[in-house]
């Protein structure tokens, strides 16, 4: 079981989208991840870890944070929402060859973020398997109900027996890409990344409409890109990666715009059977 669903915001006291998207059992499981001064901002009842004060304003704080989340949750299996998140569910003919709605995708409902849960949990069960996540809801479909060894963001699942193992080493010398870098840091130690090509998520702190979702964002956006993930910040995280992992990233021209691919299987180093026992110790 999913124990608990950490969600790191902030300044978000009163616009809690994930939160309000989940139905009760799961909100009961909720961790707000925040900063202390904000504490008596909140009023929705669940937990909250506040995150030491040495990280608030610190140019990484985000990864630190996170990071932080991984060592408190422990041993556990636990889930890490972004705060502004919606929950989608694809047709399944796509898989099986039977529909399941009369379209092609729909935000979830209660009864299948529920079976989004449960098959995260099996999933994690599997020796190789320490991270799930989801596909963003504007992707074409796949043809297989999951992919394993890609990247995931936003939305995953984690098997803190195996992330325990590596998380002091985690690296948080990025502000942005921290969550490409630690999935690096992840693969390259046996950890393996699990992608359902079923359960989708939309984030809506992405695009430059709701940059302010995410103030640790706002000065990116000087040079107006269309969103993130082409600012001249991002590459330079990116290159920081590439310099960790070779393997990991190659960078190209596409229309005098620079463009990446991320070559995850390159850098995902299994381990041996005898090893992965050890996680279960």
């Amino acid at each position: 079981m999913i124990e608990k669903i950490y969600i790191p915001t902030i300044r978000r006291a009163n616009k809690q989208i994930t939160y309000e998207k989940l139905p009760q059992e799961l909100k009961d499981r909720v961790v707000m991840v925040i900063e202390s001064k904000e504490k008596h901002e909140y009023n929705y009842p669940c937990e909250y870890l506040e995150i030491p004060e040495e990280f608030v304003g610190q140019w990484t704080q985000l990864a630190q944070t996170r990071k932080f989340i991984h060592q408190n949750a422990g041993k556990t299996k636990y889930a890490m929402f972004d705060d502004d998140i919606v929950f989608y569910k694809r047709n399944s003919k796509y898989f099986n060859g039977i529909s399941n709605m009369e379209t092609s995708k729909r935000e979830s409902t209660h009864e299948e973020i529920f079976h989004m849960f449960d098959t995260a949990s099996k999933w994690l069960d599997e020796q190789d398997i320490g991270i799930v996540g989801l596909s963003k809801n504007y992707l074409p479909p796949g043809d297989v109900e999951y992919s394993d060894t890609k990247d995931v963001y936003s939305c995953i699942f984690l098997d803190g027996k195996k992330i325990y193992t590596i998380v002091d080493k985690v690296d948080t010398s990025i502000r942005v890409a921290e969550d490409l870098l630690f999935l690096f840091d992840c693969i390259s130690n046996g950890i393996n990344t699990r992608r359902s090509n079923e359960f989708l998520y939309f984030n809506k702190s992405e695009t430059k409409e709701f940059q302010n979702c995410r103030p640790i964002w706002n000065d990116m956006f000087n040079d107006s890109p269309k969103n993130v993930f082409e600012t001249k910040e991002h590459y330079e995280a990116l290159e920081y990666i590439r310099n960790k992992y070779p393997n990991g990233i190659t960078f190209f021209q596409e229309n005098g715009v620079t463009k990446h691919k991320k070559h995850l299987k390159d850098v995902y180093k299994p381990l041996s059977q005898s090893s992965l026992d050890n996680f279960f110790v």
